[in-house]
């Protein structure tokens, strides 16, 4: 058990540094508001995990981890989940294009994450106040408190994963899109596994100290994060957008509409057909049919000769 501990220690480390330092790149790379989030989010998963290490380590030195210095690790624990979730609402608000605030999702993202914040703080308030008061204690300890705390999560997340296989805002780079689809199904995926772990404990079965489930969506995490130095190796995809509007020289010398440069605009992000028919509320037959007009007017065969001609 100790040695695949440790095999999941070093896999996890290894992976957050790299996907870490894969982000830092791209953010170096690209103008995004949304390199920073994500940066936030390697750096708490790591020092999290890093504690829960610290706290293995000293358990298996010692046999027992003094009661004050494992309150201290529990509190520090708690607070960094709720900044996880801070970092969660910011980003959210960051990755929802004005278009998407109609829908629930984006609201409903928010709102479960700050009950998810103000759970993980009542956790801490009673925790720090069960050394005087034993109720508070005994209130942390029931399987309703522990239940709930699931829940919260599970449908935060999902909410999360969601919103962050939406559309982006205008004006980020394309090679975002890819990543942020697969945070997003990392995710759904692992939203109802809380609730798996909580049946796990309840049933009394086996398991790994000081490892649950959510140290695997951190894995899971890390490892798409890696994902991002992928992106800077294909051209095109890891700098600025490449039409940021279409010149008005070039709308008067090829006759487009309103609607065909604001659909060129779309089609440099890289977004696919249904995407931009998301983006405009319009149908994806109406996408197709703008889409060949332009290709018409423009002489263009693909979408890469499209945009270099737009911006000539």
């Amino acid at each position: 058990m100790q040695h695949v501990l440790l095999a999941f220690y070093i896999l996890f480390f290894a992976t957050g540094f790299m996907g870490g330092a894969a982000l830092f790149v791209l953010g170096l790379r690209i103008r995004s508001r949304l390199i920073r989030p994500l940066l936030a989010f390697q750096a708490l998963f790591l020092v999290g995990l890093g504690l829960v290490a610290l706290y293995a380590y000293l358990y298996g030195l010692w046999g027992a981890v003094p009661p004050t210095l494992a309150l201290v690790l529990g509190t520090v624990l708690t607070g960094m989940n709720a900044a996880i979730y801070a970092v969660a609402i910011l980003l959210v608000r960051r990755i929802s294009p004005p278009a998407s605030r109609r829908k629930a999702y984006p609201a409903a993202a928010e709102i479960l994450a700050g009950l998810v914040i103000a759970k993980s703080l009542a956790s801490l308030v009673l925790a720090l106040a069960g050394a005087s008061r034993p109720g508070a204690r005994a209130l942390l300890d029931t399987e309703a408190w522990s239940l709930a705390g699931y829940i919260l999560t599970g449908l935060a997340m999902a909410a999360f994963g969601v919103t962050a296989r939406g559309p982006l805002p205008p004006g980020e780079a394309p090679a975002l899109r890819p990543l942020f689809k697969a945070y997003g199904t990392c995710a759904l995926a692992f939203a109802p596994l809380g609730l798996v772990e909580y049946a796990v404990e309840t049933a009394g079965l086996p398991g790994l100290p000081f490892l649950s489930l959510d140290h695997l969506f951190y894995l899971s995490w890390n490892i798409v994060s890696m994902s991002a130095a992928v992106r800077l190796l294909k051209p095109g995809d890891a700098g600025v957008p490449a039409l940021d509007s279409v010149p008005a020289e070039r709308i008067e010398a090829l006759g487009l509409s309103g609607r065909e440069a604001q659909m060129a605009v779309l089609i440099a992000r890289g977004l696919a057909n249904k995407e931009i028919a998301a983006e405009l509320g319009i149908s994806p037959a109406t996408v197709r049919t703008h889409i060949y007009n332009l290709y018409q007017k423009a002489g263009a065969r693909s979408r890469v000769e499209l945009i270099n001609k737009l911006r000539a």
